[in-house]
């Protein structure tokens, strides 16, 4: 099965504005959407991040995706996040983490359902930017990760692209066919990391 690769992929988010700081939250007070964890055992080596908002159909593709997940996977080793539309990536993403997998709206303008795989070396962080993934510091949060070596040892997105980006909480039928086939997707991904991180034990 193919998937299309992009290095000038955009990723499409309306009016989504990055915090300057992080508020600091106590236990009571967690906003429950920005953690889906599958277990609360074991330390994650996969982390897979939903990126998205609900209220504007298919751009809530990422969480949709996250939460179907988290009634199938029940792995110790991954650990799923709804991030919602403020991924900062610093304080969802475990140290532990060797392999990141970013689910998004991805908008190139091609075909509504397209489905698109690229990796972390496809990115060209240096650049202004190839990608701007949800205006709100995702290339940023990457950057930083990087610069502080706390990157995971592999960063996937996988993307569809949008339909309908509106008010409204339902995805369009496009979209909404294709969620199986990422679920899938993101599967294969897990399995293969587990597979390669069962080898290098």
């Amino acid at each position: 099965m193919e998937y299309t690769k992009s290095a000038k992929t955009v990723c499409h988010s309306e009016g989504a504005k990055r915090p300057k700081t992080r508020p600091e939250r106590s236990e009571g007070t967690r906003d429950p959407s920005l953690l889906l964890r599958v277990t609360s055992e074991g330390s994650p080596r996969i982390t897979v991040l939903g990126i998205g908002n609900l209220l504007l159909k298919d751009e809530g593709v990422g969480v949709h995706l996250v939460q179907k997940l988290a009634s199938i996977v029940s792995d110790a080793n991954v650990n799923i996040i709804d991030a919602g539309t403020y991924p900062d990536f610093l304080y969802l993403v475990d140290d532990s983490t060797d392999k990141l997998i970013i689910i998004d709206a991805v908008k190139t303008g091609d075909k509504p359902g397209t489905i698109y795989r690229f990796s972390f070396d496809d990115v060209d962080l240096d650049s202004a930017p190839p990608i701007s993934l949800h205006d709100i510091g995702v290339l940023e949060s990457l950057k930083m990760m990087a610069l502080l070596n706390r990157q995971p040892k592999s960063t996937v997105v996988i993307g569809i692209e949008p339909k309908t980006i509106d008010f409204g909480l339902e995805l369009s039928p496009e979209v909404e066919g294709k969620l199986s086939e990422i679920v899938k997707l993101v599967l294969q991904e897990i399995e293969e990391t587990n597979r390669a991180m069962e080898v290098n034990k």
